[in-house]
């Protein structure tokens, strides 16, 4: 995701989150953490909304007619 504007933000962070997610997402500096870390948050969401919305909707067939408990 990308935004065309940007702002300065100050925040106080604790720096051994920042090493992790860095780590985590292979990012160079802690602005790309940071936003990297950010995009994985919105496009979870997208991902939750989608599959909230197609929750107890459609049928999967047991092939092999295993009763579920």
């Amino acid at each position: 995701m990308q935004s065309t504007e940007k702002v300065r933000k100050q925040f106080l962070l604790d720096p051994g989150k920042i090493r992790v997610v860095k780590k985590i997402t292979h990012a160079s500096t802690d602005t790309e953490a940071i936003n990297r870390a950010l995009d994985m948050v919105i496009a979870n969401e997208k991902i939750q909304r989608s599959l909230a919305a197609v929750k107890g909707k459609g049928k999967i067939k047991d092939v092999f007619d295993r009763v579920s408990a």
